[in-house]
């Protein structure tokens, strides 16, 4: 799909992290697509419903959006209202790096997966904590300082411990009020802790009760994907995540639910531009 490949390859993140401060002053239309990292949005200002794996969510000033690797996104902006946000484009090997037993610093997208919930929404006085270091980091990056790079690594890691810990002190800071189909999103949940199992379309019809024809039609409505696309593209990148984590090609597709290496290695170069033996 040269969209999406076209999508993940303009967010490519070469450096650990990235920060952008971001304002659309016109009318810009996005296409669903997902990144090889995670990334955070602290939202500012706009008239933006955020979709996320079948969730849509309408956002507030000040709301933190947690978009994990690999899943499947698309703001819808009205063109009403100017669109201000920072993004941070975050190394899923930054924060491994930087992580301890006591303190892993991907805590906050590990808890938005299985809170089922991409949204933080602070305390007034929470999000100005937090925000004062969003602002010194990005002063920081404009300056030519001694140890800049260093200063900027120690505010980022600053901000992600104390936006762990207030996920940790109070998990209902994840808004969960999201508008969704029930169905699609169980759907898509099931898809994603099964990639090795039988996800054809008569068997995913079969276990949720559905038309083979509606149940295709509402997924594309709701994720912007087709369902074969959808898991072809989630089963390749978890192959990918397995051979960059020592395992063999060949086991790796297997494992997600490819019966044939050279379909899966055909797949592989057409989505990522490489083959899967380029990433041993």
């Amino acid at each position: 799909m040269n969209e999406t490949l076209e999508a993940l390859k303009s967010g490519y993140l070469k450096e650990r992290f990235r920060l952008f401060h971001l304002k659309d002053n016109e009318p810009k239309e996005y296409e669903y697509h997902y990144h090889d990292f995670h990334k955070l949005i602290w939202f500012i200002s706009g008239e933006v419903e955020y979709h996320i794996e079948g969730k849509s969510y309408k956002l507030e000033p000040h709301d933190i959006l947690l978009v994990n690797r690999g899943e499947i996104h698309k703001p819808f902006v009205s063109p009403q209202a100017d669109y201000e946000r920072y993004v941070f484009y975050i190394s899923v090997d930054f924060l491994k790096e930087h992580s301890e037993d006591t303190g892993m610093l991907d805590l906050c997208f590990r808890m938005a997966r299985q809170e089922q919930g991409n949204v933080i929404r602070l305390s007034p006085s929470q999000s100005r904590t937090l925000f004062e270091t969003v602002r010194l980091l990005e002063k920081a990056e404009k300056e030519e300082l001694y140890a800049g790079e260093m200063y900027c690594r120690i505010l980022f890691l600053k901000l992600l411990i104390e936006l762990n810990r207030c996920c940790i002190s109070n998990p209902e800071v994840f808004h969960k009020i999201a508008r969704y189909d029930k169905k699609i999103v169980e759907m898509i949940h099931y898809i994603n802790e099964n990639l090795g199992d039988d996800l054809s379309i008569e068997s995913l019809s079969s276990k949720f009760y559905l038309s083979k024809y509606h149940m295709m039609r509402k997924f594309k409505d709701e994720t912007g994907y087709s369902m074969h696309q959808y898991i072809l593209e989630k089963r390749i990148l978890a192959a990918r995540n397995l051979i960059l984590a020592g395992s063999a090609a060949a086991a790796a597709s297997a494992d997600v639910g490819f019966k044939d290496y050279s379909t899966f290695s055909r797949a592989y170069k057409k989505l990522l531009g490489q083959l899967p033996s380029d990433d041993l």
